[in-house]
């Protein structure tokens, strides 16, 4: 099957029928965040830096983490791979900002593979644009903001499971361009294994070998592939979290992206053995981005203080030899729209600084190393430039998709600052 991403791609999930007119701003943003409209309209990388952006800013503030393990590892990836993983929100979920910091970092640093891929799009919300995930029957779906109750999520924040004993799985990488992503390994995360009867690339049978794990099951391919069809049976009571895309005998940086709309940090920890499915991935580097979300509730800065120490002291126990990076949001808007005002009027989020203050307050307070995303994107005032400049979405909570290359960017020269010996 040739798949392919043509020059415009748009992922977009219809709001406007849930947000009624008479709707009040929280009620019509949290449709927004659970549901974000994001376009990808640029074929091109490049993206130039406003005046506003606080270039001085933009580093990492090291809190009295000592990194010099973690910059040894980044000056060995010529001969074993460096494993980031990149927690979130729906600004994560899309991969935009996360994506264009992978490319920056396997340009530069050596490509080992495209990494995680998660189902999405089979659980019924929006994929990252450069993979596909899917099948010619049906599965049924569960994911983080919204479970199954039967079906509870992993690690990943999703959840599939096939619907019938005998069914089939499509992985496949994508791209705008002819050149698409090889890889010869794929491990699947999940919870029961299938039988797998059969494993082909665009209609031709692949000969393969298969490693079973505790929690994860990895076909070792023949030759490298960008398309991959996994014939399974026995498969009614396998639950599947994701599968990882590799190319054995290659080393470089994986960056691999967990974002689901809406999340928060009490979200994930609620999310069982969350940080110990995490270790599958051997993160050398933990990012999290989160924040925006909790700014959009009740939620207060003793509460998400709590909520951040549950999630970052899992981890931590789960992967001690893993560093932790913590990022702030950076100042967004909310709206509002009345019976008799149809139009949306926007106003700074207020609450997003209180969030920045308690993100870099924790930072302080435990040592771990900070990004102040919220200082470096141009601080208070900063979204009415962005704005300006056409770096926010329509929804002036996410960015647009030049926003987001402009966020990656940014994130991935702070990181390679800070990975210098």
């Amino acid at each position: 099957m040739h798949l392919r991403i043509k020059h415009i791609i748009t992922t977009i999930i219809a709001i406007s029928s849930l947000c009624p007119i008479q709707a009040q701003d929280d009620d019509c943003d949290e449709v927004i965040r659970l549901n974000p409209s994001l376009t990808a309209d640029a074929d091109n990388d490049i993206v130039s830096i406003p005046p506003f952006i606080n270039l001085d800013a933009n580093v990492i503030e090291s809190n009295g983490a000592d990194w010099n393990s973690l910059r040894h590892k980044a000056a060995s990836t010529v001969t074993i791979p460096l494993s980031i993983v990149h927690i979130g929100d729906s600004h994560i979920q899309a991969d935009f900002a996360t994506g264009h910091t992978r490319r920056l970092f396997q340009k530069n640093y050596g490509n080992p593979g495209r990494g995680l891929v998660i189902p999405f799009r089979m659980t019924g919300t929006n994929e990252p644009r450069d993979y596909l995930m899917k099948s010619s029957g049906t599965w049924k779906g569960s994911k983080l903001m919204k479970q199954s109750p039967n079906l509870p999520v992993g690690f990943t924040g999703v959840a599939v499971t096939p619907s019938f004993q005998s069914t089939d799985l499509v992985i496949s990488t994508l791209s705008r361009t002819d050149k698409k992503e090889l890889f010869n390994d794929v491990t699947l995360y999940c919870n029961g294994l299938p039988a797998i009867d059969a494993v082909s690339s665009d209609g031709k049978m692949l000969d393969y070998e298969i490693l079973a794990s505790p929690g994860a099951c990895t076909v070792m391919l023949s030759r490298a592939v960008s398309e991959l069809t996994l014939s399974l049976s026995s498969a009614g009571s396998t639950v599947i979290y994701g599968a990882d895309l590799r190319m054995s005998g290659e080393s470089g940086v994986f960056y691999h992206a967990i974002g689901n709309n809406g999340a928060t940090y009490a979200s994930y920890s609620s999310v069982t053995d969350f940080a110990d499915g995490l270790s599958v991935l051997n993160p050398d580097l933990v990012i999290i981005s989160l924040g925006a979300n909790e700014a959009f509730g009740k939620t207060g800065p003793e509460d998400i203080y709590r909520a951040m120490d549950m999630v970052v002291s899992d981890i931590k126990e789960a992967n001690p030899f893993s560093e932790i990076l913590l990022v702030t949001p950076m100042e967004c808007q909310k709206s509002t729209r009345t019976r008799r005002r149809r139009a949306r009027s926007f106003a700074v989020n207020e609450k997003i600084a209180v969030m920045r203050e308690t993100i870099l307050r924790y930072g302080r307070d435990k040592k771990i190393a900070t990004y102040d995303w919220y200082s470096v994107a141009g601080d208070q005032g900063a979204s009415s430039k962005w704005v300006g400049e056409e770096l926010m979405a329509k929804d002036r909570i996410h960015h647009s998709h030049k926003g987001y290359l402009l966020n990656g960017q940014l994130l991935y020269e702070a990181l390679n600052k800070a990975l210098q010996p």
